[in-house]
């Protein structure tokens, strides 16, 4: 039998220090949104479509735009622990077709710079507050390096993108335990971030070897959101109700999102991710099991 007891506890005494510095210290609200939507929030292939009463829907995989939401409606800074569910056809020990999230959004991040020094402040003060009562090391070091830099210390071709399979060894060129790349060219990356002269101010976080996070600053202008729809062959009539939350004045805001199972097993350095949720699914998981086996 798998002994989860650890992974377990660790997971919710991870979760309640980040409710404690979110809520307490910085004055964010905990919000709950939909998990169906009729707006897909990624590619198609990695939606789940549901019939909804005769309409098409999706199992969200984001709550990207609800959050995004709660900020233009007023609400300067949000979060949210919750479910998403992803059609990953790939069976690896990184990947779930359902975890959970911690999404973070707030209107008083105005560049980058900010959000990735909110994250790793975030991160430090829940780590170090666990690491006091287990014997685990802390996430404490942090590099941060451009897309280029990252691409030229891999020794990869002008044309050639960083994947899945170079984090790892970025990792490796680093003695920190994570590594923050920011400004990812616009074409690599979704159109809600915003970007300038090419470059995108988004950013992706890898902690010993594994991407947890992605996060950056919000396109805040209607004409430039259907720009990029448009340069992405993405029919902007269907998100006809996001589209509209662009239409005044939107603060400029941004955020990122934490898969809670990736980075509490690198926390623990436990191998596959499953191990930290005893009942979460992968493509090949076509049953149910109640009994940790």
């Amino acid at each position: 039998m798998k002994e989860y007891s650890k992974s377990l506890k660790v997971k919710s005494d991870f979760l309640k220090a980040v409710r404690n510095f979110l809520s307490e210290n910085h004055g964010f609200i905990e919000i709950n949104t939909p998990k169906i939507s009729f707006m897909p929030t990624d590619q198609d292939e990695h939606l789940f479509k549901m019939n909804y009463f005769g309409k098409k829907a999706y199992l969200i995989q984001s709550p990207q735009f609800y959050k995004q939401a709660y900020v233009i409606n007023g609400l300067s800074s949000v979060f949210e622990v919750a479910p998403v569910f992803r059609a990953e056809s790939r069976i690896t020990k990184d990947h779930l077709s359902e975890f959970t999230s911690l999404d973070i959004e707030s209107s008083e991040f105005k560049t980058l710079g900010d959000i990735i020094d909110f994250e790793k402040r975030l991160i430090q003060s829940a780590t170090n507050e666990i690491s006091q009562n287990y014997d685990i090391e802390p996430i404490v070091t942090f590099e941060i390096i451009t897309y280029k830099e990252a691409k030229k210390l891999l020794g990869l071709e002008r044309d050639e993108p960083i994947r899945r399979n170079h984090e790892a060894k970025i990792a490796d060129l680093f003695s920190t335990d994570g590594v923050f790349i920011r400004d990812y060219p616009e074409d690599q990356r979704v159109f809600y971030y915003f970007s300038e002269n090419g470059i995108s101010e988004s950013f992706d976080l890898i902690v010993k070897g594994l991407e947890v996070t992605s996060g950056g600053i919000r396109t805040n202008s209607y004409k430039e959101l259907i720009r990029k729809m448009k340069k992405e062959g993405i029919n902007h009539l269907l998100y006809k109700p996001y589209l509209d939350l662009f239409k005044g004045d939107v603060p400029i805001h941004g955020g990122f999102a934490i898969g809670i199972e990736r980075i509490i097993a690198k926390y623990l350095n436990i191998p596959d991710i499953i191990e930290v949720n005893p009942f979460s699914k992968k493509p090949n998981t076509l049953g149910e099991c109640l009994l940790w086996k």
